[in-house]
């Protein structure tokens, strides 16, 4: 998958807006939080970001792959990747992480929008 400028701004804004998203849903009161939404939104995040990180340097996406995988390219690519642990994330399983796995529990969810955090200023910095 290569797009140019245009398409690649799409992709960041779109999971910047995911992101966002994800952060308000945590900030709502208890009780009032919608956990699957955060985290579905967290995740789609991660994964464009890590796709848009991919395209801004030339690697190629194929859209098959996996958030797990997409992980690994941009590790292979950049070592700093290796601070965000997204194969430790509570719905990564046998080296993939669906987007039909999900985290109840919104301290989980946390952790994954704060991932996304680190995967954008990655995207941003390198």
């Amino acid at each position: 998958m290569f797009m140019d400028n245009l398409a690649l701004e799409r992709l960041i804004n779109e999971a910047n807006l995911l992101l966002i998203r994800s952060e308000e849903e945590l900030n709502k009161p208890q009780g009032q939080t919608m956990s699957l939404a955060a985290c579905q939104n967290a995740k789609l995040s991660m994964y464009k970001l890590l796709q848009a990180y991919l395209v801004k340097h030339k690697i190629e996406v194929s859209g098959e792959e996996n958030l797990v995988q997409l992980y690994e390219k941009c590790r292979d690519y950049n070592p700093a990747f290796n601070q965000v642990t997204v194969p430790e994330m509570g719905c990564v399983s046998d080296n993939s992480c669906s987007m039909e796995e999900y985290c109840i529990h919104s301290n989980f969810v946390a952790e994954c929008v704060e991932r996304g955090k680190e995967i954008r200023k990655l995207l941003y910095t390198s």
